[in-house]
């Protein structure tokens, strides 16, 4: 398994979120962005399962206005932070893919 060193922990504050473009084998990359909520750091596929475009709208920008969901700069459509189901918008039913992290 390789593991690739993103940032440390202590360096996101609670609700901010941070994008990465991580480069992987055959010129391939992989764009995605961490939450940190209560502690804990998730990693998403910076990805909208609608349009198949970038959820973010400004480097490091995910989140919803009230800072309670992640938000496709799009469209508008809102994704639980906990899983990324999105419940509001046009891919409702859909999940931005949520990525394990390990510390």
């Amino acid at each position: 398994m390789t593991e690739i060193y993103l940032c440390n922990k202590n360096e996101l504050k609670e609700y901010q979120t941070r994008g990465f473009n991580i480069e992987l084998e055959d010129d391939k990359t992989l764009d995605c962005f961490l939450l940190k909520q209560d502690g804990e750091v998730r990693a998403y596929l910076n990805f909208c399962p609608h349009l198949g475009i970038p959820l973010n709208w400004q480097p490091d920008q995910f989140m919803s206005l009230e800072g309670t969901h992640i938000q496709c700069s799009t469209h508008g459509a809102l994704f639980q932070l906990e899983d990324g189901y999105c419940f509001s918008g046009p891919c409702r039913g859909k999940v931005s893919h949520r990525l394990i992290l390990r510390f």
